[in-house]
């Protein structure tokens, strides 16, 4: 095969990559014609990752995403470990006959915001401290906002504030084991 220019190469490299991130070193070298060494150097040119910590971000980025899929509403801002905001908005399916949201949904976007802060593989609500304070009826957005207190080895401390119109609707003081 011709050799290839370095900028040309530089460009098929990285597009190649992009194309699939799992491409290893060696399959590179054997494509373009050059030794594994190039093919290092180039990644390292381009500021391109050796394919370990590519499958490392890959991973992190769709543990992520998982998480923000969990989350009951949308997931609006997460900083892990501090503080998240979700909206949800209260559907025809929410509620109950007298047309109220039922309280599950406001617990469940609660409890998954709380997950989604902590972003931990396995966890448990240990503690629930809920108190529902006005009822919620369909179109009514609700804005959740979940804030990690404290943490004491393996348990987390987290309050959720659920609110709609600037009104609180729902709180909830939650105890949450990790199990690693």
């Amino acid at each position: 095969m011709v050799r290839i220019a370095r900028e040309k190469r530089h460009a098929l490299l990285s597009r190649r990559i992009e194309e699939n991130p799992f491409i290893n070193d060696e399959e590179l070298a054997e494509e373009f014609s050059v030794s594994v060494a190039t093919i290092r150097l180039d990644r390292m040119a381009l500021g391109i990752p050796e394919l370990r910590m590519r499958i490392k971000k890959r991973a992190e980025a769709a543990q992520a995403q998982h998480h923000r899929a969990d989350v009951m509403g949308d997931l609006i801002e997460c900083n892990v470990g501090k503080d998240a905001i979700s909206i949800m908005t209260a559907t025809e399916d929410m509620v109950d006959a007298a047309h109220v949201v039922q309280s599950r949904y406001l617990y469940a976007q609660a409890d998954s915001l709380t997950k989604a802060v902590l972003n931990l593989p396995v966890c448990i609500i240990a503690v629930a401290n809920l108190k529902y304070k006005q009822p919620v009826t369909v179109g009514d957005r609700l804005v959740a906002r979940a804030e990690v207190i404290r943490q004491r080895d393996q348990k987390y401390y987290v309050w959720v504030k659920i609110r709609k119109n600037a009104k609180e609707v729902f709180r909830a003081k939650f105890i949450v084991e990790s199990l690693e």
